[in-house]
């Protein structure tokens, strides 16, 4: 992350790829991420993996269509197992950009950017360098929004056990739906 951001904790990321996942599905794959990112769209894409909470290696990698909707996907976390690392596909304004988040640190892996210019060298350079920032000010963005929903008040009586029930099967806005009444 930039060197403003706020340093990921390793055990946090676990939390924040759930989130990610459970959030994408709660808001119907469009997340305001306030005045300075704005509106931004996000889904799981096709690959997901997960490892047991006291293992590095993943155990399960899930590939394919509609992966993260699988039963697979839902039994991996169901049975203990944690999200190593998931492939997203962003959109904000006219771009597009699908990315892999990897590991305890955040990692950025196979960054898929939007089309570019290919007039000169220099200029290509340079739109790719915006491009990956605009990148990392999305991921950012998201980061900062999970945060500030991991401290509010409500994270415990509210958002974790909606999180629970979706794990467990119960579609992501009828298990916000209902432990709001």
């Amino acid at each position: 992350m930039s060197e403003n951001a706020p340093p990921v904790l390793p055990h946090l990321t676990i939390e924040f790829y759930v989130w990610l996942w459970y959030a994408s599905e709660r808001d119907g794959g469009t997340m305001n991420l306030g005045e300075e990112a704005g509106i931004c769209d996000v889904w799981v894409e096709e690959r997901l993996s997960f490892r047991p909470q006291d293992e590095d290696r993943a155990r399960a990698v899930l590939t394919g269509e509609n992966a993260s909707s699988s039963l697979e996907a839902r039994a991996a976390m169901a049975s203990g197992k944690v999200v190593k690392d998931l492939q997203l596909h962003l959109r904000r304004e006219e771009r597009e950009y699908t990315v892999t988040l990897r590991g305890p640190h955040l990692d950025l892996a196979g960054a898929k950017l939007p089309p570019h210019a290919t007039d000169g060298e220099g200029e290509l350079l340079y739109e790719r360098m915006y491009l990956y920032e605009d990148l990392w000010f999305i991921v950012t963005a998201l980061y900062r929004r999970f945060a500030a929903e991991r401290t509010a008040e409500d994270w415990h009586s509210r958002v974790l056990p909606a999180m629970r029930a979706w794990v467990g099967g119960t579609p992501a806005n009828t298990a916000q739906d209902a432990d709001e009444e």
